[in-house]
């Protein structure tokens, strides 16, 4: 039984995707077994038995193999969840099989499915990777979307809002800009865009447009608070998980009137969110 010889070694390599869950396995000689989702052995495409190399894997999409996606709420997040079998044998579980449960989270800035391995000999070990969450920023660029940032500016000159994440992932996450305001740095805030991330004013900002899953922008013209020379932009950025097939939800906005920013205390926020400040002096 020259299977014996052959084990994993060391922990399974996972790679969490937009849509699918890679797992690998690194093995002492030639795989020649099975690698298969936990009670789901007689389904091919549940099953990969591919032989010959010293490693052995499976990529099971999010709507495949019982794959269960869970909702989590502290941490703010979905849990992707699967348990994959690596057997050395064609056909039986043996002592140096191993089963391994294997999570990705993949967490939010805004059923579970399990099967059992009838064989005492094997445990589960659970695997979890986090998904690193989006870095973002808030620019404000001369002219354009291509524009150089403004640090000084006059009033009436045209400058262009940007906000942009970037992830390691791609097709992974959804970014939505709410709740702006701007001051004059001595407590006199005004809110420019509402919770919903629609714009109030169509003199100070008009609604966003959104390029990508990840980055937001719009035209506006410089202005100022009146014996004031500087204002500070502050916007809150909620981060998503992008659902599989399907586009990022953007705020349905109506179109924003004249004179409608609200003065207001500025709130601490809360939650999974990140704030995007900006700031620039009048000249």
């Amino acid at each position: 039984m020259t299977f014996y010889h052959n084990g994993v070694e060391g922990e399974p390599e996972i790679e969490c995707g937009p849509t699918s869950v890679i797992i690998n396995f690194n093995t002492r000689n030639k795989f020649e077994g099975q690698v298969y989702v936990k009670g789901l052995f007689d389904k091919e495409e549940c099953r990969n038995a591919e032989g010959g190399r010293e490693v052995a894997g499976i990529e099971l999409p999010f709507d495949t193999c019982n794959v269960a996606r869970t909702r989590s709420l502290n941490p703010r997040g979905i849990f992707v969840t699967t348990t994959v079998v690596i057997s050395f044998h064609p056909q039986f579980i043996t002592k140096v099989d191993r089963a391994y449960r294997i999570q990705c989270f993949y967490m939010e800035a805004d059923k579970t499915v399990s099967t059992q391995l009838e064989v005492s000999e094997i445990t589960t070990a659970l695997q979890t990777q986090v998904v690193p969450m989006p870095i973002c920023k808030y620019e404000i660029l001369d002219g354009g979307p291509t524009g150089e940032p403004v640090q000084f500016a006059t009033i009436g000159q045209q400058v262009y809002h940007k906000w942009t994440c970037d992830s390691e992932t791609t097709d992974t996450f959804c970014a939505v800009v709410h709740s702006c305001t701007v001051d004059d740095g001595n407590g006199d805030t005004v809110q420019i865009l509402n919770e919903e991330g629609c714009a109030l004013d169509k003199f100070l900002l008009n609604n966003l447009e959104y390029p990508t899953d990840l980055m937001a922008g719009q035209e506006a013209h410089v202005y100022k608070y009146a014996d004031r020379s500087q204002l500070f932009y502050q916007c809150q950025i909620s981060i998503t998980i992008k659902e599989p097939n399907s586009e990022c939800p953007r705020p349905q906005c109506p179109e924003p009137t004249g004179f409608n920013a609200k003065k207001q205390t500025p709130i601490t926020p809360s939650g999974q969110r990140q704030e995007s400040p900006s700031f620039f002096r009048l000249v």
